[in-house]
C-alpha cells in the first residue's frame, strides 16, 4: 500500500473531524493504549485510513457529545470495532487484500467502479459499527442516569433521616427541659416545706420556753 496516496496525515485527519492535530495526537494515543494499531512509517509518524475516521469519529462523538471521559470513550468505541472485525483478519488488511485483487483480476476501466462498490460495502460495516456504538453510548447514558437517580434518592433519604434526628433532639430537648423545670419546683417546694417545718419548731421551741419561764414564775410568786 502506498501510505501517502491511500491515507491522511493528522492534519487532514483534524480538517475532516473539524477538530485539532493535537486532538487526533491524544486521541491515538490513548487507542493505541486499548489495543488499537495505527498505520505508521519508518519514522513512526502515524497515517490514517478511513477507518481510522470512522473511529476517530465515534470517539470525539462519545467525549464531545455523550460527555464521556477520554478512557472510558476509548474503551467504548474499541469494544464496537471489535464486534465488528473479521475473524480473520483486520478491516484493513481486507481492503488491502480486496484492492490487491482487483488490480491482478480486473481490467483498469472497470478498477474504479468495483473499488466503489467494495468502498460502498465497508461504508455499510460503518454504520453498522456506529449503530452498535450509539447502542454502547445509549447504554452508558442509561447507566449514568440510573447512577444519578441512585445518588438523588440517596440524598433525600440523608436529608429525611437528617430533619427526623433534629426533630428527635428537639422532642429530647423539651422533655430534659421539662423534667429540670420539674426537677426545680419539686426542689423549691421541698425548700419551702423545710423552712415552714423549720419556723415552726422554732415557734415550738420559744412557746415551750415562755411557758416554762411562766410556770418558774408562778411557782416563786406562790411561795
Amino acid at each position: 500500500m502506498n501510505i501517502k496516496q491511500d491515507t491522511m496525515n493528522a492534519e487532514e485527519m483534524a480538517k475532516r473531524l473539524n477538530t485539532t492535530s493535537s486532538n487526533i495526537r491524544k486521541w491515538c494515543i490513548e487507542l493505541e493504549k486499548n489495543g488499537y494499531e495505527f498505520i505508521k512509517d519508518n519514522r513512526k509518524k502515524r497515517y490514517y485510513s478511513i477507518i481510522d475516521q470512522a473511529l476517530l469519529s465515534n470517539l470525539k462523538y462519545a467525549i464531545q457529545e455523550k460527555k464521556l471521559s477520554l478512557e472510558i470513550a476509548a474503551i467504548t468505541v474499541i469494544k464496537g470495532f471489535n464486534r465488528n472485525r473479521s475473524s480473520s483478519g483486520t478491516q484493513e488488511e481486507q481492503f488491502k487484500e480486496e484492492k490487491n485483487n482487483l488490480e491482478l483480476s480486473v481490467p483498469q476501466e472497470h478498477a474504479n467502479h468495483t473499488i466503489n462498490a467494495v468502498l460502498n460495502t465497508m461504508k455499510k460495516q460503518f454504520e453498522q459499527q456506529q449503530s452498535i456504538n450509539n447502542k454502547l453510548l445509549g447504554m452508558l447514558d442509561h447507566y449514568k442516569d440510573a447512577l444519578e437517580a441512585s445518588e438523588n434518592r440517596r440524598q433525600l433519604e440523608q436529608e429525611h433521616m437528617t430533619k427526623q434526628l433534629k426533630e428527635l433532639e428537639g422532642c429530647l430537648a423539651d422533655r430534659i427541659s421539662k423534667q429540670i423545670n420539674n426537677r426545680d419546683k419539686e426542689m423549691m417546694e421541698y425548700i419551702r416545706l423545710a423552712q415552714q417545718q423549720h419556723l415552726l419548731e422554732i415557734a415550738a421551741t420559744q412557746q415551750s420556753e415562755e411557758e416554762h419561764k411562766k410556770g418558774f414564775f408562778a411557782r416563786l410568786l406562790g411561795k
